[in-house]
C-alpha cells in the first residue's frame, strides 16, 4: 500500500480486503477509490483498483445472469423493444415533475392523461418527421442510487443502454447543477459513457508472447511517457486475467479507456440536454447557466417550453445530424419508396444492400444512384460506393 494514501483511504483497504462477499468488496473497494486523492504518486494503484473492481463487476453481473429465472409470460415493462429510431427522456426524481410527459404529449399525443403525474412505468409514444418513425420513451426518473437498484435505477439504466439518443431533461426552474450531477454520475456509475467516441484499441487475447502494446499510428507513437503507459497497460490487463495477449492502440489514449475496453459492460452514447419549463420566471438565466457551464461535454443544448409552443419544428432533422444519421431511398421499376433507409454516415452500397436484404448483396451486378443537384444526376456504380444523404438507389442483381 503506498504511504502516499492518507488514513482513511488505507483503513478503507483494510475493510476491501477483509470483505467476505462479492458485493461487500465492491463497495468497499468504490469507497476506497473515492477516498484517494487524485495525483501522480497514485495513478498506479487507482488504475491498478479500477481493473480489479471491473473485474469484481463483471463476475457479479455473470453470478445473476446464471442465477436469473426467467418466467414465462413475465415480460418487464422496462424491457422496450425498438421501434425506428429510440429516443429516451430522462430527468432526476422531482414532484411535481420536470415536464417529459408533457414533452412526449406535444411531440407524439401519447400519455396526455399522465401528464402531471409521477410515471412509475416508461411511457412511449411515436413521433413521425418526414416519413421516419422516432421512438420517444418516458422514462421513470432516476434517483440517487439508481445504479444500485434504487427506485427500479438498474431496469430503467438497463434500457438506456440500448436507447439511439438520451435527452437529459432538465427543469429550468430548479438547481440546474444538482440535477446534471446527478445524471452524469448515475449513467457514469452505470458504466454508460456520455458523448464520447470508444476508445481507440483492440486488446486481443493471443496463446503465447505474454502481454505485447503496440502503438500502431503517428498519433499513438506521440503518446507523452510511452515508456510508463505501457507499463501500466501490461499490469492492467494481466490484472484483468489476460496472461497473453495484444493491446493495439490507434491513438491518444488513457489508462481508464484500457479499463474501460477490458469492461464488457461499458456503452458509449450520445446525449442532448432539453431545458423544459423555458416560459417560468429567470430560466433565461438558468438556461445560460446550463450552456456555459456544460456545453463542452453536451454540444447540443436546447430550450423548450411547451406552454408557449416553444420546441424545435425540426426536431427529428435536429436528431438525425446530431447521430449522424443520413437517409437513403430505395427505388424498384422506377418507383421510389416512400419511407427511407436510416444508416450511419457515410454508407457503402454494400451497406444498403445488406441492410435491405442479404440476397442483394450476394447476387449483386451493379447499382444505379440517383443524386439532385450533381452534374452527373444518375450513375452506374458498385459495392464500395460512398452514398449521401437522400440518395436515391436501385440495385441490380444478376
Amino acid at each position: 500500500m503506498s504511504s502516499n494514501l492518507p488514513p482513511q483511504a488505507k483503513a478503507k483497504y483494510q475493510e476491501y480486503l477483509d470483505a467476505g462477499s462479492l458485493e461487500e468488496r465492491i463497495k468497499k473497494l468504490e469507497e476506497f477509490l473515492s477516498l484517494v486523492p487524485k495525483h501522480k504518486a497514485t495513478e498506479r494503484i487507482v488504475a491498478l483498483n479500477k481493473s480489479r473492481l471491473a473485474k469484481m463487476k463483471r463476475e457479479l453481473e455473470d453470478r445473476k445472469q446464471k442465477q436469473k429465472i426467467t418466467q414465462k409470460g413475465l415480460i418487464s415493462p422496462f424491457s422496450i423493444k425498438k421501434e425506428g429510431i429510440q429516443v429516451i427522456f430522462i430527468s432526476v426524481y422531482h414532484t411535481p415533475g420536470v415536464g417529459k410527459t408533457s414533452l412526449l404529449k406535444y411531440l407524439s399525443g401519447a400519455a396526455e392523461e399522465k401528464i402531471g403525474r409521477f410515471t412509475s412505468i416508461p411511457e412511449i409514444g411515436i413521433y413521425k418527421y418526414n416519413k421516419i418513425r422516432f421512438q420517444i420513451v418516458d422514462m421513470p426518473s432516476i434517483m440517487e442510487g439508481a445504479s444500485d437498484g434504487v427506485g427500479n435505477g438498474k431496469e430503467i439504466l438497463s434500457q438506456l443502454r440500448a436507447a439511439d439518443l438520451l435527452c437529459f431533461c432538465i427543469d429550468l426552474s430548479r438547481n440546474i447543477k444538482e440535477q446534471m450531477d446527478l445524471l452524469i454520475y448515475e449513467l457514469s456509475k452505470a458504466d454508460i459513457r456520455i458523448n464520447l467516441p470508444p476508445p481507440p484499441l483492440i486488446i486481443e487475447k493471443t496463446g503465447a508472447n505474454k502481454i505485447q502494446v503496440l502503438y500502431l499510428t503517428k498519433e499513438a507513437k506521440n503518446t507523452n511517457e510511452i515508456e510508463e503507459l505501457t507499463e501500466r497497460i501490461k499490469e492492467v490487463v494481466y490484472e484483468n486475467g489476460i496472461r497473453n495477449g495484444i493491446v493495439k492502440i490507434y491513438g491518444e489514449i488513457t489508462i481508464d479507456n484500457v479499463i474501460d475496453a477490458l469492461t464488457p459492460s461499458v456503452v458509449y452514447k450520445k446525449v442532448i440536454v432539453l431545458g423544459t419549463k423555458g416560459d417560468l420566471p429567470q430560466t433565461q438565466e438558468s438556461f445560460n447557466f446550463l450552456k456555459q457551464n456544460y456545453r463542452d461535454k453536451f454540444p447540443l443544448i436546447l430550450g423548450t417550453s411547451v406552454v408557449k409552443n416553444n420546441f424545435p419544428k425540426d426536431f427529428g432533422e435536429i436528431i438525425l445530424k446530431f447521430l449522424k444519421k443520413i437517409r437513403i431511398y430505395t427505388m424498384s421499376s422506377g418507383r421510389v419508396a416512400e419511407k427511407p433507409l436510416v444508416m450511419d454516415e457515410n454508407p457503402s452500397i454494400k451497406d444498403v444492400a445488406l441492410k435491405v436484404h442479404r440476397s442483394f448483396f450476394d447476387s449483386f451486378d451493379h447499382a444505379i444512384v440517383i443524386r439532385e443537384g450533381e452534374r452527373q444526376k444518375r450513375k452506374k456504380v458498385g459495392l464500395d460506393y460512398i452514398l449521401k444523404d437522400k440518395d436515391i438507389i436501385e440495385i441490380h442483381t444478376t
